[in-house]
């Protein structure tokens, strides 16, 4: 493959990040405060001139690291055996040219008039949307990140193909998605940033540089930290679901409706991971804003998310017989205790309970409530064949949520549900099958 059309190659799939010795401007902390800007694209993605300011001794370094990394490509693109875009690097790139790739996004992005935030917005909007608090000290020591001097880059793998275990060893992938943090700069990237975003050729010099006029990167940054509505729909138009996705199933970003309806209607991902997961650093979370998105758009024409959510209960459910093959089914659920199972399926189910009161009998949302037992039939299955489930949610106050508090109460006013002996809530004593 001839250099020139490796690199234009490159240039549509390689997203930049920005580092460097360059320092931010004062117009560039103060832009975050004006109004977003609009970027309008050029229809191609051509190089266009961007003014970069470098030292001798910086242009020394991008040119370097343009030959070496444009040679080893060339090399392994144009083997036999070449058959994936996942192209390990490893041993050839360096943590200096992911910096200086970084460095050219940086000039980039400014060059494209995208407004950074200050400091501090950055690195709380970065905790916000990743979960990733570059104080916590599991930032640095764990193997789903490495961090560098001018950079910490989150390591996700990719389902099926990787384990945690062997992702340090794998950074250099220029088409992987993984993340990439540069506070220096306060901006972020997906794929691994490197200066064959550069169309070198003889007139190039360090007050000429030529690089790809593409807008991913903008709009990526403009959404992740300005959180603006119009360069997600941008993302969301021009191919981008995937790594907006990628946002909740890696680092549970569950904040954005238009994210959580494409990641509802993902027939790729379990199921199980779309309403749970864990963060960062391990920790297991239920996520919150999809059961919302549940609540909220559900209707009487409309019961797909209310029969996902009842379907994670399911699999959340404790049943003895049935266990092993459930973990061999669910493999998530390997590890979980059954304290943290029950305190998934009491989310969800304060999610439900209200749409079932409210659409109970219509299509979708389970069985005619004829013998007005009022529980959504999820719940009543799951504590039915697990009797700890209703004690663990009594014993934690129904974890504070409103409408599993409301249902509990009514449970325990019907003397159909409690041991008249002991005064407590025996729903599985009361069948329907026992009225006459």
């Amino acid at each position: 493959m001839k250099r020139r059309t490796l690199i234009e190659l490159l240039l549509v799939v390689i997203l930049m990040m920005g580092c460097g010795n360059a320092k931010k401007t004062k117009a560039d902390a103060n832009a975050s405060k004006q109004e977003t800007q609009s970027v309008e694209g050029t229809g191609d993605e051509t190089p266009k001139l961007t003014a970069i300011k470098l030292t001798d001794k910086e242009w020394l370094e991008v040119k370097a690291s343009y030959d070496k990394l444009a040679k080893a490509l060339d090399e392994i693109m144009s083997g036999d055996e070449c058959e994936s875009i996942h192209i390990d690097l490893s041993g050839i790139a360096t943590s200096g040219d992911v910096s200086l790739g970084g460095m050219i996004l940086y000039y980039k992005l400014k060059q494209q008039g995208y407004p950074f935030l200050p400091d501090h917005e950055y690195a709380e909007r970065i905790k916000y949307v990743f979960g990733i608090d570059f104080n916590h000290t599991d930032t640095l020591n764990r193997n789903k990140f490495k961090c560098y001097q001018d950079y910490v880059v989150a390591l996700n793998p990719i389902p099926g193909t990787d384990n945690e275990e062997d992702m340090p060893g794998k950074e250099f992938y220029p088409y992987r998605d993984y993340q990439y943090f540069f506070s220096r700069f306060n901006i972020c990237a997906v794929r691994m940033p490197s200066v064959l975003s550069i169309e070198m050729d003889k007139n190039t010099n360090r007050d000429h540089v030529n690089v790809s006029d593409d807008l991913f990167d903008y709009h990526w940054n403009n959404y992740i930290l300005n959180d603006n509505k119009a360069s997600l729909d941008w993302l969301l138009d021009n191919g981008n679901e995937k790594e907006l996705k990628d946002l909740l199933f890696y680092f549970g970003y569950d904040k954005e409706d238009k994210i959580n309806e494409r990641v509802l209607h993902d027939d790729y991902w379990p199921l199980i991971d779309k309403f749970m997961g864990r963060d960062v650093y391990g920790k297991l979370q239920i996520h919150e804003g999809i059961l919302r998105f549940v609540g909220r758009f559900s209707t009487e024409n409309c019961s797909d998310y209310f029969v996902a959510a009842s379907t994670f209960v399911e699999q959340m459910a404790y049943t003895p017989e049935l266990e092993s093959g459930k973990q061999k089914e669910f493999p998530q659920l390997v590890g979980m205790t059954l304290q943290e199972r029950h305190k998934m399926i009491a989310y969800a189910v304060n999610a439900l309970q209200p749409l079932y009161e409210k659409y109970n009998g219509q299509d979708g949302y389970g069985f005619l409530d004829k013998y007005n037992i009022g529980i959504v039939d999820c719940f009543w299955s799951a504590f039915f064949n697990d009797h700890e489930l209703l004690a663990d949610i009594e014993a934690n106050n129904c974890y504070d949520l409103p409408h599993l508090t409301k249902l509990i109460r009514k449970m325990k006013e019907d003397e159909r549900f409690v041991n008249k002996e002991t005064g407590l809530l025996e729903p599985w004593n009361w069948s329907p099958e026992n009225v006459d």
